[in-house]
């Protein structure tokens, strides 16, 4: 889109070169800049308003302004500055209103990946028709004295867009009318005091599942499940989520609960009830990620925590001039290596206080989720998957020799979305096309515990994975009762 924008541009200058304008500085015409032109920002400003609309549960009222604020410089330095430069030499529309439609074109770029399902490519059928309407619509009124027309039409658009995302906008997952202390768990337990603190490790794989799954993609994965039994660990290979993404899944893990508490990450990010009462038994907490997806928007509230915080909105303003909202824009600003030395120092680390330790991998990791399969994303699974399990055996060997009597937690946290679209299947299929395959491949997981000691089978009924920590803490507290504050499943 640059090339063609640089190539119009230079069609523009050799226009002027052919009605013989053969100096910059034979004329000044009587067309100004005004301040009346500002209103042409509103049009590439208006997706803008839309991502910050629904990005509120990352953004801060002063991520959001800023987000603004660098946009509008943005689309100013493509739609204002250009006509600036060229004004001795002719006319400035043609100049501003090829602007506007690359601008246009630019900051809409992300909800026409998601429309059409691009990932990392776009398509110039789709994307020129985009610009040239723009750019023809906007010169034709200018040139034909309906400015106040176009001004009109602009501001209309932006209001209404704005509008109507405000009221779409869904505060559900951010507001609650339950407080922490209503936690069917917390309640069970109240001020009784558990009869063993063994250190706790979540060792969460992304999108891991059970080998039932994996051999429907042609794909065994036997071996890893012996080599963990080999360990003695207990494999429960009929659980699912009651979530499709890690946020949703590992928060209401977190909580015990199929409710947030307030934000979606308020659980992941340390904050969670599992996390609140283990600090309460004398646990110390800690978040180790491979990137700050995991704390985005709200800060971590563990007592240590890896990677640091990194503002949500340059992350927003990256995706936006990506063209695309890949959900892993910020993975590479911690390297693998970075990630897997701060762990290992994690899980050695010596400590008087039983240790309750979240590690989340991206490893397999999900389909790239732009609503379209790529042609090789089983093998991308595959290969993916290959690594996941060095790093899950590397995991595990360093804890059981550091921590041999810990409960140590495999968990895969949702599945990676391999079948139909690879991506949600709401709005793209009728539920008579939905297989039990795809309800497994969006909503299975894979859960294994190693125990301490024989008699978890009195405490391990786990249906789905938020039952995990009721479960847990049935085994810390030596007490059935906890087991009643699993969830209870609902079909929707």
């Amino acid at each position: 889109m640059l090339l063609i924008t640089i190539f119009l541009y230079l069609g523009f200058f050799a226009f002027a070169k052919l009605r013989g304008i053969k100096k910059l500085s034979i004329k000044i015409p009587g067309e100004k800049l005004s301040s009346d032109h500002l209103t042409l920002l509103l049009l590439p400003l208006t997706p803008v308003i839309q991502y910050i609309i629904n990005n509120q549960d990352i953004l801060s009222p002063l991520d959001s302004i800023y987000v603004f604020i660098v946009s509008a410089l943005f689309v100013a330095l493509i739609i204002l500055v250009p006509p600036i430069l060229v004004r001795r030499i002719g006319t400035t529309r043609t100049v501003m209103f090829l602007g506007l439609g690359f601008a246009f074109s630019i900051t809409n770029m992300a909800i026409l990946s998601l429309k059409f399902s691009w990932h990392e490519w776009g398509s110039l059928r789709i994307q020129l028709p985009l610009f040239a309407g723009v750019f023809l619509v906007s010169w034709f009124l200018s040139h034909l004295n309906y400015h106040k027309l176009l001004y009109i039409l602009i501001t209309g658009y932006f209001l209404t867009n704005s509008f109507s995302q405000l009221l779409a906008r869904d505060d559900g997952s951010f507001v609650t009318d339950l407080d922490g202390t209503e936690n069917r768990l917390v309640m069970l337990i109240g001020s009784n005091e558990p009869v063993v603190t063994p250190s706790v490790y979540l060792l969460v794989y992304d999108a891991y599942v059970i080998n039932e799954t994996m051999l429907a993609y042609g794909i065994d994965n036997r071996s890893q499940e012996q080599y963990l039994e080999k360990l003695d660990f207990q494999i429960y290979p009929r659980t699912y989520s009651v979530g499709g993404s890690s946020p949703s899944t590992m928060s209401r893990v977190l909580n015990a609960s199929v409710d947030f508490y307030g934000n979606t990450r308020r659980g992941i990010s340390g904050d969670g009830i599992v996390q609140n009462l283990l600090r309460g038994f004398g646990y110390k907490t800690y978040g180790v990620f491979p990137s700050d997806y995991f704390i985005r928007g709200i800060s971590p509230s563990y007592d240590y925590s890896f990677p640091s915080f990194s503002s949500p909105a340059n992350t927003l303003l990256k995706a936006i001039l990506i063209g695309e909202f890949q959900f892993d824009v910020t993975f590479n600003e911690v390297t693998k290596e970075q990630f897997i030395m701060e762990k290992i120092n994690f899980f050695s680390e010596e400590s008087e206080e039983p240790k309750f330790i979240y590690m989340h991998t991206n490893l397999p990791n999900h389909s790239q989720n732009s609503g379209a399969c790529l042609v090789n994303e089983g093998e991308l699974f595959r290969e993916r998957l290959s690594r996941a399990n060095l790093e899950m055996r590397q995991d595990v060997e360093i804890i059981i020799e550091n921590d041999p009597e810990a409960i140590v937690i495999v968990v895969g946290d949702h599945g990676p979305y391999l079948t139909k679209n690879c991506t949600t299947t709401m709005s793209s299929y009728d539920i008579s096309e939905i297989s039990r395959l795809d309800i497994q491949d969006r909503f299975g997981t894979f859960l294994a515990i190693r125990w301490p000691t024989e008699d978890f089978e009195l405490y391990d009924e786990i249906v789905v994975l938020q039952d995990l920590f009721p479960v847990i803490f049935a085994y810390l507290f030596q007490d059935q009762r906890l087991l009643e504050s699993k969830v209870e499943p609902a079909d929707t």
